[in-house]
């Protein structure tokens, strides 16, 4: 029979960290309660399943390119009570994700748009879905510098992902040529695999301009945000 030391070895060598975490504190419970063996190795195995889900999700966030983790719990409905918080509710449950739907969250800086769309994401990579958060006018800079092979591996990243953000698009009013291109692009290529945009401007006349070129337009669920400013 194999020592503890020695299980623990065996076990960092099977990579199972979950396991060999909690695997001393299981033993002592399992001993204390009379617990049968199978309810131990049970409770064991979904150690390993929760902190293997857990190093998935931080990985996922990692990658998604969101620099916080917000939530509509946090966030402060009472400054504007002109705000749809029902309807950023029922985009918090992500049935428009399994439907390949997207949102469009119109208003003035300071209305509140970032946090709501950052909300959604964050939500989405807890439910195990794939998210690509990018702020538009930094994307479009830094996509122009990466070399033409980069190129095809960030945009395959964001074509493939289940959720994808768009945030402060036509922030500047307008983008260039290139980058127009570019945003029409993703924006085709994921409608043809039925994958979710959420987009936030604070010029919602410009963002039907995305469906030109395409055969069929976009469907977007409007959330308008009253321009009610924080400051």
């Amino acid at each position: 029979m194999m020592t503890m030391p020695e299980i623990e070895r065996c076990l960092r060598q099977l990579r199972l960290s979950g396991v060999r975490d909690t695997l001393q504190t299981r033993v002592l419970q399992a001993q204390g309660a009379n617990q049968p063996f199978l309810e131990t190795f049970s409770l064991i195995l979904q150690d390993e399943l929760d902190r293997r889900q857990s190093r998935l999700i931080e990985r996922r966030y990692r990658q998604s390119g969101l620099d916080e983790k917000l939530t509509l719990a946090e966030f402060d409905w009472s400054f504007n009570l002109k705000l749809p918080r029902q309807t950023c509710f029922q985009l918090h449950t992500l049935a428009f994700i399994a439907a390949g739907e997207n949102a469009l969250l119109v208003g003035k800086p300071g209305t509140g748009k970032s946090h709501i769309a950052k909300a959604i994401a964050y939500q989405a990579i807890l439910q195990g879905h794939k998210v690509q958060y990018l702020e538009t006018d930094d994307f479009f800079h830094r996509y122009a510098l990466k070399s033409p092979a980069q190129r095809e591996v960030r945009l395959r990243t964001i074509i493939d992902c289940d959720l994808l953000v768009l945030d402060d698009l036509f922030l500047a009013s307008a983008i260039p040529d290139d980058a127009g291109a570019l945003l029409q692009t993703l924006i085709h290529q994921r409608y043809k695999l039925r994958r979710s945009v959420i987009v936030t401007s604070n010029l919602p006349k410009e963002v039907p301009r995305l469906c030109r070129g395409g055969s069929r337009s976009l469907t977007f669920t409007a959330v308008v945000h009253h321009e009610t400013p924080d400051s």
